[in-house]
């Protein structure tokens, strides 16, 4: 009984053995995918044993003790000590009617080593499975033909062994995604497709490399030339890291490499991958701002180490980080400065932008679509390498044809001086002349309307001068009338009493009249006498101020009928200063004011109506020390000051340039100063600042005519608080 149940469990096993050979995939062509490939490692069916055994390829081989587990789950914990991952997969398959007449093969992308039997025939080996192990270099290969027929079942075995470490870069890693390709069944599509893809390799691996040289050596050339040019170092130093991440990225397409020395390339490749385009944005930064900042150079750092962690080690969190702080970093350098962006500068910001572009492109399709990573692969790592360079020579030549552009219009422009002037004194006699007929001509057609203009013009002129001055007569001449007018009134009304009280005294009876105290009335009499004799001296200064004030306006008025003479400048100015000074002191008897005299002994004489020029001084001359006695209120008997009121006169030769003014005398003094809100004002007419009786606003008026009837000029410096200079600028002959 018990030898009758171990020979039902071994039955029993055999025939589940049995049951497991015969479960047969049945492969179609509606499995195929892009570019005519049925990835044959996800499917079921699969089963695996770790280790190595030759005969494990036999097709009645005993499979009861293996697993079941398609290629896609090998990982790096089925390593030995040594660090050898070795296995053997088995799967049954057959093809249904779908294969007719469709060639076959076998291909795979994968760098683990491995050995393909076919119902136990060795059909091809990918690299040396045995020791020395060497992988196989997957790189632009052409697909192995495979004979199956259709409908017949047959027994694929893998034998594939792998070493991994800890640098071995994630594109090649055994995960999932990249062990889809571990084995695949082909269609002729797929050999149509490596012959284009190994064509377009060779393209863009020539084109890379030969355009990268070329612009290596014109961007160098262009430092040798211009060594001042920053831009032109920053662009030679970009190209030269593109002819070597060149040379890096497509290195493995020239020449069968090793596993190992894949590794390094991949290192380097990266590198230059993220220094590509970091480069680019340095470069459109230093056009913008015309610095590197210290936040570029970090971020750069920062993330060649973060990308080759990334890459080897599969840590991508921290290169994506940094990677988004670089895009944010360069974006707000282009937001704050986009308004400098013109011109030759919109190809380096398209330089910048576009291999950015391609390499988040290249990234995002490698993690989630290899059908399309694997078309646009090469065209978008020519895109990272090639465009920044390309772009830049457009800046260049843009930016030259700017310059050249510069310069040619200030070329014409000088050309064009240059020619007019030849042509000007080469017929200047004739241009004159026709200048002249024409604007005689003009002249002549328009002279009846200006005629007219100006005399309607002149008209208009001078009724406003005579409404403003007949405005400003009136005014003034106002103040002192309606004194007279009311001391007058005052005048009668005393009168009046006078008359009243004799005639109440006449019509008292006698008695009472001469009770009454002589002394009394006599009194009242003389103290209205007094206040009569008052009033008439009153009536008196406000007619002679009135007198003032229309010689003022006579004097204004004149039309200046004195001859003109040379006259020494410093001779007049002194006499004026002397004579001011003491009409100043008669009045101001114990007054001190400290005189300042500093004139120029190269003056010339010139030729002026001296009288004239004379009251101009003494006019300015009186107003310099009313101002100081205002501000220093000198009259006050216990005045203690620590600066004394002067007053300074200066001349001045101010050469003897055509068309100039020749002599400049300056009157200065430091009283408190002239307002700039009146500043505008204190040559008009009437104008004054000093209280009413105290002056009739027409003196500084006065001066300002006269200087300009000499062809001079009369201006006034000054700031509130800190004195006033009147300068007066007079030619060599007075027009």
């Amino acid at each position: 009984m018990k030898r009758l149940l171990v020979f039902l469990l071994v039955m029993n096993a055999f025939a589940l053995n049995s049951f497991a050979q015969k479960e047969t995939v049945v492969l179609s062509s509606d499995m195929f995918k892009s570019h005519q490939r049925i990835f044959l490692a996800p499917l079921d069916g699969w089963i695996f044993k770790q280790g190595h055994d030759p005969n494990w390829a036999n097709p009645d081989l005993d499979i009861n003790e293996w697993e079941t587990m398609n290629p896609t789950a090998i990982n790096p914990k089925m390593e030995d000590d040594n660090g050898r991952i070795e296995g053997w997969f088995r799967i049954k398959i057959s093809l249904d009617e779908s294969f007719d007449n469709i060639p076959l093969a076998i291909a795979r992308e994968l760098w683990a080593a491995m050995d393909v039997y076919l119902d136990g025939k060795l059909i091809h080996s990918f690299g040396d499975t045995g020791n020395p192990y060497q992988a196989y270099n997957p790189i632009l290969k052409y697909p192995l033909p495979i004979d199956l027929e259709v409908g017949k079942e047959y027994i694929l075995a893998l034998h594939f062994v792998d070493y991994e470490s800890t640098f071995t870069q994630r594109e090649i890693r055994l995960k999932p995604e990249n062990l889809q390709n571990f084995i695949n069944l082909t269609g002729p599509e797929y050999v149509a497709w490596v012959t284009r893809n190994i064509k377009q390799t060779h393209i863009y691996v020539t084109l890379c490399i030969a355009v990268s040289f070329l612009l290596f050596f014109l961007y160098w050339f262009l430092v040798y030339l211009n060594p001042d040019q920053k831009i032109f170092q920053l662009i030679a130093g970009f190209s030269t890291v593109a002819l070597i991440g060149s040379l890096v990225i497509f290195g493995h397409t020239f020449f069968e490499i090793s596993y190992s020395l894949e590794k390094v390339r991949f290192v380097f490749f990266i590198t230059f991958q993220a220094i590509l385009t970091i480069f680019a944005l340095f470069i459109l930064e230093w056009v913008l701002t015309q610095r590197i900042s210290k936040t570029s150079w970090l971020i750069l750092g920062v993330l060649l180490v973060t990308n080759i962690f990334a890459h080897i080690f599969s840590i991508s969190f921290p290169f994506g980080i940094f990677f988004l702080l670089m895009l944010v970093h360069f974006g707000k350098i282009f937001y704050t400065h986009y308004r400098n962006i013109t011109g030759a500068k919109w190809a380096i910001l398209a330089g910048a932008i576009v291999p950015t572009t391609a390499i988040i492109i290249y990234i995002m399709l490698h993690k989630y679509n290899l059908d399309l990573y694997n078309e646009y692969d090469k065209f978008l790592l020519s895109l990272n390498i090639l465009s920044p360079p390309l772009f830049l020579l457009a800046y260049i030549s843009v930016r030259f044809r700017e310059i050249l552009q510069a310069v040619r219009e200030e070329s014409q422009k000088l050309l064009q001086v240059t020619e007019e002037k030849r042509e000007i004194l080469a017929n200047q006699n004739m241009v004159l002349e026709k200048q002249v007929e024409e604007r005689t001509e003009e002249l002549k057609k328009s002279l009846e309307n200006l005629k007219s203009t100006q005399a309607q013009l002149i008209q208009s002129e001078k009724m406003a001068s005579l409404g403003e001055l007949t405005a400003g007569i009136a005014h003034e001449i106002q103040n002192p009338l309606n004194f007279v007018n009311n001391f007058s009134e005052v005048s009668a009304e005393l009168l009046e009493e006078i008359r009243e009280a004799r005639s109440e005294r006449r019509d008292l009876p006698a008695g009472e009249s001469e009770s009454r105290s002589k002394t009394e009335t006599d009194e009242m009499e003389d103290e209205i006498l007094e206040d009569i004799r008052q009033n008439l001296e009153k009536i008196n200064h406000h007619g002679k101020r009135a007198d003032a004030i229309v010689k003022g306006m006579l004097e204004h008025s004149r039309t200046g009928s004195g001859e003109k003479e040379l006259t020494d400048i410093n001779s007049l100015a002194s006499e004026y200063l002397n004579l001011a000074y003491q009409s100043f002191k008669s009045k101001n008897e114990g007054v001190d004011i400290k005189l300042i005299t500093d004139l120029d002994p190269s003056l010339p004489k010139i030729e002026l109506v001296r009288a004239d020029i004379g009251k101009v001084l003494l006019n300015i001359l009186n107003n310099a020390f009313y101002a100081v006695t205002s501000k220093f209120d000198i009259h006050h008997s216990s005045f203690e000051i620590q600066e004394l009121p002067k007053v300074t006169i200066k001349t001045k030769n101010l050469g003897d340039k055509p068309d100039s003014y020749r002599v400049e005398i300056s009157i200065s003094d430091n009283g408190p100063g002239i307002p700039d809100a009146i500043k505008d004002k204190i040559f008009q007419p009437f104008f004054t600042t000093k209280p009413t009786g105290q002056g009739t606003g027409l003196g500084l008026s006065l001066s300002y005519d006269i200087v300009k009837a000499h062809g001079g000029e009369l201006r006034v410096d000054s700031s509130d608080g800190m004195g006033a200079e009147f300068i007066i600028q007079l030619p060599a002959k007075g027009n």
